[in-house]
């Protein structure tokens, strides 16, 4: 039912024109504005407001009040970037006909260009079928993202650009006849969506390990620092102690990053990273994390140093260098004596 009927106008009102702005960092914020009208066949959907860089609009219509009961539409995507208005018709699924004052529940969400369901903002929003309103704006083709790969796990470890380690996505189903090659032939158990990312403390973290790495893969390893606060993360810095070694040697010319928030988290945080490069001699390898602090610290939920409860933490993580499988011939140059590392690239 549109909005403009006058019995449930300011119920609506709130419902269905409602804005919301979800904050990521201090210096930028995504917004969203909805309008949406139903009728037997289909929906229509008006959107507008402003997005930053890396993150979609993304919707999906239920047979049921708070985005319950039966989807009646795929999970829908709409690429916007910067100030937007732009508007959708959407057939209901199957090319289905359903009664005129049934229900319907719109839940709109925010999230990763990549990733449905890493979200900065999702809402329901209630209304019933009655008629479908003009379009408000251009018109714009939209992506039904149910059959694409989606997010099953992760190791919810933050990496330096801003992802997420190790993330496992579903695998679409494919046809049975395929005009060349199918994606599927790319897929290689054990190996991680970026080959030789590689978490310091990975042994203390589910879905963190490392995979199968071969002498072509670039290691890089890194460490990260969370605190509630910018202050509370650089009194981390100037007191850490670190001791990070591979098999007993320090690793030299550690990287740090600035303060930063990163998108899904609302903590601050400072990224340590080695670039280690390619060409590692097959075997296994160790790396040891350690820290200390020269005075006590607190994140915001812990107390961490001399005369706390955490006055040091360790771990490590152990990875294993193979042969490439391809056949490309490597003059192992790592690990060097002493060790080697180069510029940190993301």
């Amino acid at each position: 039912m549109p909005v403009t009927k006058a019995l449930l106008l300011l119920p609506l009102l709130f419902a269905l024109l409602f804005s919301v702005q979800a904050q990521e960092e201090i210096e930028y914020t995504s917004t969203v504005n909805w309008f949406y009208s139903a009728c037997e066949d289909r929906m229509v959907i008006d959107l507008s407001g402003v997005m930053e860089s890396g993150y979609d609009l993304y919707y999906q219509a239920f047979d049921a009040h708070g985005g319950l009961g039966q989807a009646i539409t795929g999970l829908r995507q709409v690429n916007v970037d910067g100030d937007y208005a732009v508007s959708q018709i959407i057939y209901w699924m199957d090319g289905a006909t359903r009664a005129l004052g049934s229900p319907i529940s719109v839940v709109i969400r925010i999230g990763r260009e990549n990733d449905a369901n890493s979200t900065i903002f999702q809402e329901p929003s209630d209304d019933l079928l009655e008629e479908c309103e003009t379009p408000a704006n251009t018109l714009v083709e939209g992506i039904d993202t149910s059959a694409l790969p989606r997010l099953v796990s992760s190791s919810g470890v933050f990496t330096p650009d801003g992802g997420i380690l190790n993330p496992v996505y579903s695998r679409p189903i494919e046809p049975i006849v395929q005009i060349g090659a199918r994606p599927s032939d790319a897929f290689m158990p054990g190996r991680t969506e970026d080959p030789g990312l590689i978490f310091a403390e990975c042994s203390d973290v589910d879905g963190a390990d490392p995979g199968i790495l071969y002498d072509t893969d670039t290691i890089r390893v890194f460490w990260s620092w969370y605190a509630k606060t910018p202050e509370q993360v650089q009194a981390h810095i100037d007191n850490a102690q670190y001791s990070i070694q591979l098999h007993g040697l320090d690793i030299p010319n550690v990287v740090v990053s600035e303060i930063k928030q990163v998108p899904g988290s609302l903590n601050w945080w400072v990224f340590y990273t080695v670039n280690f490069g390619p060409k590692w001699e097959p075997g296994n390898y160790e790396i040891n994390y350690a820290v200390g602090w020269a005075q006590a610290i607190t994140d915001g939920y812990e107390n961490f140093g001399p005369g706390t409860e955490n006055e040091r933490l360790g771990s490590y993580c152990r990875f294993r260098i193979q042969t490439n499988p391809d056949g490309i011939e490597v003059l192992h140059e790592q690990p060097a004596m002493p060790l080697k590392t180069y510029p940190w690239e993301s």
